[in-house]
């Protein structure tokens, strides 16, 4: 079996949110080393030429620093990135050229878990598969009575207390939890006042000793409020839809790839924040847990594409699409031999 060097954003460490890319690949036999990004925090990034002797090379999220002029495919026959919807910021408006951050990227295959960033990839005439993930939903659904909201607090200037209040309206909530846990250089939380948490009947966590206290708490909730205004994946509210709680959501991937308004959640427009219509929570929540089982079984069934996929050599993953591979890509050469031969074969037939 293989043996596969996985490059991920050190954030992640303490998330956990990317380990099921490892998870599969080691229930298909694979060795996993895992070599943890520091970059984006004034540390250090991962060495991509002390990883060439592994058979495959995935980055999820953050990237090997190359040389000007280097290509991943050129260094490396089976290279495989993994962006994340959020890191383009597609959500603000049109995004800037994305040319130069492609380029070290041509000959290279990507696994995209959104279509836009799927679309984003092609356009940029990179080799891509489109994967849908969904969490396994839990045996049993939790019944609450009336409305119990529940919001993690993660970017004060995208999704605050201030601005889920416009959502709310009028609307009677028996409960609301609000977890406050801000995302690194995140501006500082504002807590609600006084008055607000007498009339929500508001519970404030900030640290949870254990994960079995985090899920008593979510478990008492069933509208679960999305923390963030665009989503790489989404495990967090596709945490909440694995325990079919009605998941509302600004109108931006990659939540809307998941949610039909009013069916499977509530989607609003974040520049025209109003109250929204709650009277139907229970057979949203009904038809997003039956939704969650759906999708969770089509990923099962996707996992052993999904390994093939990354096995798969670049050269190969690119046959009859595009053509980036030369004569100084290391990988082509026992190709090129095999032309060379060829090639000597028809000159000896029509001398």
């Amino acid at each position: 079996m293989a043996k596969v060097a996985y490059v991920d954003h050190s954030y992640h460490k303490k998330t956990v949110s990317t380990k099921f890319i490892p998870e599969i690949l080691k229930s298909y036999g694979h060795d996993v080393d895992f070599f943890w990004d520091e970059s984006w925090q004034g540390g250090k990034s991962v060495d991509f030429y002390s990883l060439l002797s592994y058979d495959s090379i995935i980055m999820f999220q953050s990237f090997c620093d190359i040389k000007d002029g280097d290509f991943y495919s050129k260094l490396h026959d089976n290279v495989t990135y993994i962006p994340m919807l959020d890191q383009f910021g597609v959500w603000r408006g049109p995004i800037n050229n994305t040319e130069n951050f492609w380029k070290k990227f041509q000959g290279s295959k990507v696994v995209n878990f959104s279509m836009v960033s799927h679309g984003i990839t092609i356009g940029a005439g990179i080799r891509s598969e489109l994967f849908r993930f969904y969490r396994e939903p839990l045996k049993k659904v939790s019944s609450t009575d009336g409305l119990n909201g529940f919001l993690w607090i993660r970017l004060e200037d995208e999704i605050s207390w201030k601005k889920v209040k416009l959502l709310i309206g009028e609307t009677k909530f028996n409960a609301f939890h609000i977890h406050i846990a801000k995302d690194p250089n995140s501006s500082e939380i504002q807590m609600p006042p006084e008055e607000d948490i007498k009339k929500y009947n508001i519970t404030i966590s900030t640290w949870f000793e254990d994960k079995e206290e985090f899920y008593s708490i979510l478990d008492n909730a069933n509208v679960y409020f999305v923390p963030r205004m665009e989503e790489g994946i989404g495990q967090s509210f596709l945490e909440a839809f694995s325990r079919g709680q009605c998941v509302v959501a600004p109108n931006n991937g990659t939540m809307n790839e998941y949610i039909q308004d009013g069916f499977t959640g509530l989607l609003y427009d974040y520049n025209n924040m109003k109250a929204l219509d709650f009277s139907q929570v229970e057979s949203i929540r009904k038809n997003t847990y039956e939704s969650c089982k759906i999708g969770y079984y089509n990923w099962l069934m996707s996992h052993c594409k999904l390994v093939n996929y990354i096995m798969t050599k670049n050269y190969d993953a690119y046959y009859s699409r595009y053509n980036y591979f030369d004569e100084n890509a290391i990988y082509n050469k026992k190709y090129l031999n095999v032309k060379k031969i060829i090639k000597k074969i028809i000159n000896k037939l029509y001398k």
